[in-house]
């Protein structure tokens, strides 16, 4: 396992020291590889600061304003690095909300040990391996663009005097395909968060869009319906006026768990979760930020667009594109299903055995 580095930014001597003490035990107790890099004001911060470390610790107050770690933090974001913070300061307060971070601790109800078992707690989920300067998305990056990318170099380039934002599109995608090589295509279980893009990044409505009403009867967000958008995904390209090629929105209603799952049918929980028990029903499963529930293809409706936009939110949850592709094949194969007269099998059952072997 490669080093975990740490950046302390603290002015304070003893904390400062103490720190390094704890890390030090932590190192020789936990069998942990830790390098720690330590800065006592912003200007040494801004120095030090790169997209390699795996985890931050930062005091509010390194100055005579009290608040001068925001700057730190605002540097780090602003950079594109990815790198957990922890607040930790004796001036809470100050801490700056519009930055996300693992937590804001106070100095005496926190200790370094806890703050390194957090990171340690982060660093083991693969994250920083994956997104950081020295992790595995950075390291493809560099290959796809000595690989793949330069030695087509000149394509792109004619592909970019003509279309310079269309071209730069059509990169990111090229891109895209060649990370998501990363994947094992052996691996056959998921955990239900890979389900969603949550929030979205894009407010674009797209095939997959979880929505729900505006709240215009002040109703409780967790007692208003949820809907999926099963537009297939060519209706939904934005044209140059700036609307879809559709002229309506299809949502799916999706069902609460507890209203399909009742007494009757509990010995089926394994196929209904398995999208296995009927062709009408589709699973989403439950996760923090969303309480899952069963798409019902019965229970479809259809919107002009204005009339979506008006009375639905932005897309609050987005199915990821592994995902939609069987919630669609099993829409599809529900209303395409066609079925055949029923043939009049009583003649052939009263066939004699003697009369069967004969025909065969």
């Amino acid at each position: 396992m490669r080093t975990f580095r740490l950046l302390i930014v603290e002015d304070n001597d003893q904390d400062l020291a103490l720190c390094k003490e704890k890390v030090s035990d932590y190192i020789d107790e936990r069998k942990r590889e830790i390098e720690l890099v330590a800065c006592k004001n912003v200007e040494e911060a801004f120095e030090k600061l790169d997209n390699s470390f795996d985890g931050a610790i930062i005091d509010m107050k390194l100055g005579d304003q009290g608040d001068e770690g925001n700057e730190v933090i605002k540097r780090i974001v602003d950079s594109y690095y990815k790198i957990p913070i922890a607040i930790f300061t004796g001036t809470p307060g100050t801490a700056d909300s519009d930055f996300n971070n693992i937590g804001v601790f106070t100095k005496g109800e926190t200790g370094y040990e806890d703050l390194l078992d957090r990171f340690w707690t982060i660093y083991d989920t693969g994250l920083t391996r994956i997104m950081g300067g020295r992790g595995t998305i950075e390291k493809t990056l560099q290959e796809v663009f000595q690989t793949n990318i330069l030695p087509q170099i000149q394509k792109w380039e004619e592909y970019g005097e003509k279309d310079s934002s269309r071209t730069e599109k059509a990169l990111l995608r090229h891109i895209l395909n060649h990370l998501l090589q990363l994947l094992d295509d052996d691996e056959k279980k998921y955990f239900p968060e890979e389900m969603y893009l949550y929030p979205p990044l894009s407010e674009k409505t797209c095939t997959g869009s979880i929505v729900q009403p505006k709240n215009k009867d002040d109703v409780k967000s967790k007692d208003r319906k949820w809907y999926v958008v099963m537009n297939p995904a060519c209706d939904l390209v934005i044209r140059d006026n700036d609307r879809p090629k559709t002229d309506s929105i299809v949502l799916v209603k999706i069902e609460k768990e507890e209203s399909i799952i009742d007494d009757k049918n509990k010995k089926d929980r394994k196929k209904l979760f398995g999208n296995d028990y009927c062709l009408y029903y589709h699973w989403l499963p439950k996760t923090d930020f969303f309480d899952g529930g069963f798409l019902n293809f019965r229970k479809l409706s259809s919107l002009s667009i204005d009339e979506f936009n008006e009375k639905f939110e932005k897309p609050i949850i987005q199915i990821a594109p592994f995902f939609i592709k069987d919630m669609v094949a099993r829409f599809s194969a529900y209303y395409a299903r066609q079925g055949q007269p029923d043939i009049d099998i009583e003649q052939f059952l009263q066939i004699s055995s003697t009369d069967l072997t004969a025909i065969l």
